[in-house]
């Protein structure tokens, strides 16, 4: 199976975390979520393991900012894979008990989250 296997979720990067929460939720029709424990986000599923998370980026340096989540069952090997080919590393794998992630920018300067999820494993 491939290191990175699927899409994982689109960030949306707000300036007013609860307003925003409140209005998403409306316009999805979905419950308005509770904040996640580990940052400041919230996230929408949207069915079979993809989401909207809507994140107000105080843990994020300003150049920081990923426009999309790749999803991996082993982040060391998708790091690995990732420097092995040209990718620039921005954010070093930071792990805690739900997930374990990375960011690095694509040759275009995209940038990319790649995470692990530990609570559905």
């Amino acid at each position: 199976m491939a290191v990175i296997n699927r899409l994982g979720s689109v960030f949306i990067h707000v300036s007013d975390l609860k307003k925003s929460t409140e209005w998403y939720a409306k316009i999805l029709e979905k419950p308005q979520p509770e904040e996640e424990p580990q940052g400041p986000v919230h996230w929408f599923e949207m069915g079979e393991g993809r989401g909207v998370l809507l994140d107000d980026n105080r843990n994020n340096a300003d150049h920081v900012r990923p426009s999309f989540m790749l999803n991996t069952e082993d982040v060391d090997r998708a790091y690995k894979l990732v420097k092995e080919n040209g990718g620039e590393i921005i954010r070093e794998i930071e792990r805690d008990d739900m997930v374990s992630f990375f960011n690095f920018k694509d040759p275009d300067g995209n940038m990319v989250m790649v995470c692990q999820e530990h609570f559905n494993q």
